[in-house]
């Protein structure tokens, strides 16, 4: 039994409040879904965002799944950039410059980005994959809603594994019961940003 995130296509939405270190603004929505509907989804919620929307984050876990997806949006005309890993740094830093000026409304990315890019125009932060642990969650959604944003911005997070499940219950309990996620500590280290 996975609880309430069984149902296909029900969005579970959590308060942030009192989360350690998440926004307070930040709306965060978990879609349970099978793989193969990750990415009708994704194309979906793309199409829905408006342009003056802001920016959007999309997160995977490979640089393949980055250069996937990549090679989609193009299929479907979707003006975006990717980041991850594998790219040159100087590549890397010339990505980061353009979609923090606001040139490409669109960035897939591995968790490279979700340490360090600061930028106030992303609204809307994808896990199309789900991290693989609680900090990398923590770091994603706070890419969303940064001080100096002119809207509170939402993180949509695709779960599709058991696993997943796991540390969404630990997010959504640590919410309801607007306590810190377990394990985190406000003094912790970033530790330096992963080369997927």
């Amino acid at each position: 039994a996975l609880g309430k995130f069984t149902d296909v296509g029900r969005f579970v939405t959590l308060g942030t409040r009192s989360l350690h270190r998440l926004p307070q603004h930040v709306q965060q929505k978990f879609l349970r879904l099978k793989g193969q509907d990750k990415l009708p989804e994704l194309l979906q919620l793309l199409k829905e965002h408006p342009v003056a929307g802001g920016a959007v984050l999309i997160f995977c876990n490979t640089a393949s799944t980055v250069n996937w997806l990549g090679y989609i949006l193009d299929d479907h005309k979707i003006k975006h950039l990717r980041l991850q890993g594998q790219m040159a740094a100087a590549a890397r830093a010339g990505i980061f410059a353009c979609f923090q000026k606001g040139d490409v409304p669109v960035l897939v990315c591995t968790d490279l980005a979700s340490r360090g890019l600061d930028t106030s125009s992303v609204q809307l932060v994808v896990n199309y994959d789900f991290p693989a642990t609680l900090q990398d969650y923590l770091h994603r959604v706070g890419r969303v809603g940064r001080v100096g944003s002119k809207a509170p911005g939402t993180v949509v997070s695709f779960v599709t594994h058991r696993w997943d499940v796991d540390l969404v219950r630990k997010i959504e309990t640590a919410a309801r019961k607007r306590t810190g996620l377990p394990g985190m500590d406000s003094s912790i280290n970033e530790p330096p940003p992963k080369g997927g």
